[in-house]
């Protein structure tokens, strides 16, 4: 099968993570195409040199003929011998979804095709479903039976950023919150059983395994998968306007709340932006994509035609983005051709490799202040460890999420297409930031009552004390 891949680190809406299912053929499936004779093209209008620097090889390896031949020999089987006729591209897709899952990682994930399709759309800036952007976080916990503990492994359901104007913002979702269940149904973060397990081995009497093994029973009975989940809140209904609301039970900050939200497609603008005080330029993106790249350019030269003395640029709550568009933007602000660095593998070993401008920085040269909350994820991250790093900048806010995955997104030749995590985003000095975040140079804890107003965004006010100081020292 002929497949088109897009380079650039890509994060968006997670559209239906196969978690649940990788257990299955992650001891089976290595290496598979829906078809022979696979080619990989690579689509040039996204950064050339990167994109050479890192066309696939082949890898004898991976690409074992006995791995190959037996995947073949049981989807031959399954298809020609279950006892109910199965499509071929069922079967296919299943294995790839699987074999995607395998990797437990939420950024490297197989898209049917209206979920491809889906997925772009949300590139555009058109969010479908409850228009939050969703993580799959991995805890440990610890289970508690009597005066015996063991460890719990959770897959949780988080919500990572809330799209503007969204149904999840009207319904009151923020940025942190984990979904635990919708519409009374359990959304499956951990093994039912391990109770069961626990009372084994403390060697419990029947009636307490009984009574344990009936929980769980009844637990799985008014159940949801991590995929199936996100599959409902990422989907708008056809009728959405006449739909029932979904009714989530949402855990935040040692709380349990009631939230019901409904679903709907959501037009994401790309930027906004304002001149504050007559002479604080104010961009907030609420997305990394080409119409905001496109629009940072137009603002960035309306406000300092308007008389800027300074920038304000707010990436709290930014997480859907794309790294080309990103580079564009840098272009505007960096100093230096070269603004990070991406780890990646080749073999059994890492190496780096520069992340540089598409052309020549052209920079503002305005003292430059960044906003920044646990919403500001993956290419947003970048972006602001990039501006601080190359353009003397100063951030302000709280930690960001801490996920420097660069992803490909691989579109097949039946519609549907994959991500696949490929490398990890590192500061220009080689800081890394995966699973530990940005901190802040200054540290605002305190939420907005009017994001982007004096006065009632305490992050925002304190990064114009930190522009009028600089103003004074100029």
């Amino acid at each position: 099968m002929r497949t088109k891949w897009l380079r650039g680190g890509v994060s968006v809406l997670a559209l239906g993570l196969v978690f649940a299912s990788g257990w299955l053929t992650r001891n089976l499936l290595v290496s598979r195409s829906t078809q022979n004779g696979t080619a990989v093209v690579v689509q040039r209008d996204f950064a050339p040199a990167l994109a050479d620097a890192r066309t696939p090889a082949t890898n004898a390896k991976v690409s074992e003929p006995s791995m190959v031949a037996l995947y073949d020999r049981v989807f031959r089987l399954v298809r020609d011998e279950y006892v109910e006729p199965v499509e071929s591209d069922k079967l296919a897709h299943g294995s790839l979804e699987a074999l995607l899952a395998s990797l437990n990682d939420p950024r490297s994930q197989f898209l049917r095709p209206e979920q491809h399709e889906q997925f772009t759309r949300a590139l555009s800036g058109e969010v479908q479903g409850i228009g939050a952007v969703l993580t799959v976080v991995k805890r440990t916990t610890t289970l508690r039976i009597g005066e015996e503990t063991a460890p719990l492994e959770q897959n949780l359901l988080q919500v990572v950023a809330v799209a503007p104007n969204s149904p999840a913002e009207k319904a009151g979702l923020k940025q942190g919150d984990f979904i635990d269940a919708i519409d009374g149904q359990w959304v499956i973060s951990e093994d039912p059983f391990a109770e069961i397990a626990q009372l084994q081995r403390m060697h419990s009497s029947r009636e307490q395994i009984r009574q344990a093994s009936e929980r769980a029973r009844q637990r799985l009975q008014k159940s949801l998968s991590i995929s199936e989940a996100i599959r409902q809140l990422s989907q708008t209904p056809a009728d959405a306007k006449d739909a029932k609301p979904l009714k989530l039970t949402v855990k935040r900050a040692g709380q349990t709340l009631e939230v019901e939200v409904r679903r709907a497609a959501t037009r994401v603008r790309p930027l906004d932006y304002q001149l504050i005080q007559g002479r604080w330029g104010y961009l907030r993106p609420n997305m990394l994509n080409a119409a905001a790249s496109r629009e940072f350019a137009n603002a960035l030269r309306t406000l300092k035609q308007g008389g800027a003395k300074g920038l304000v640029i707010d990436l709290r709550g930014v997480a859907i983005g794309q790294q080309e568009p990103a580079l564009q933007m840098l272009r505007l602000i960096a100093t230096k051709q070269q603004v990070a660095q991406v780890e990646y593998r080749e073999g059994n070993r890492y190496r780096t490799r520069p992340l540089s401008l598409p052309n020549a920085p052209q920079p503002a040269r305005l003292p430059i202040a960044v906003l920044v909350d646990r919403g500001t994820y993956n290419v947003a991250e970048l972006t602001a460890l990039a501006i601080r790093q190359t353009a003397n900048a100063r951030i302000f806010g709280m930690p960001t999420f801490g996920d420097a995955s660069q992803t490909n997104l691989y579109q097949l030749k039946d519609g549907s297409g994959f991500t696949l995590t490929v490398g990890r985003y590192m500061g220009l000095d080689g800081a890394k930031f995966h699973q530990k975040g940005i901190t802040p140079d200054v540290r605002v804890a305190a939420e907005p009552r009017m994001r982007g107003q004096p006065g009632g965004d305490p992050a925002l006010e304190r990064a114009l004390r930190w522009l009028q100081s600089q103003e004074k020292q100029s």
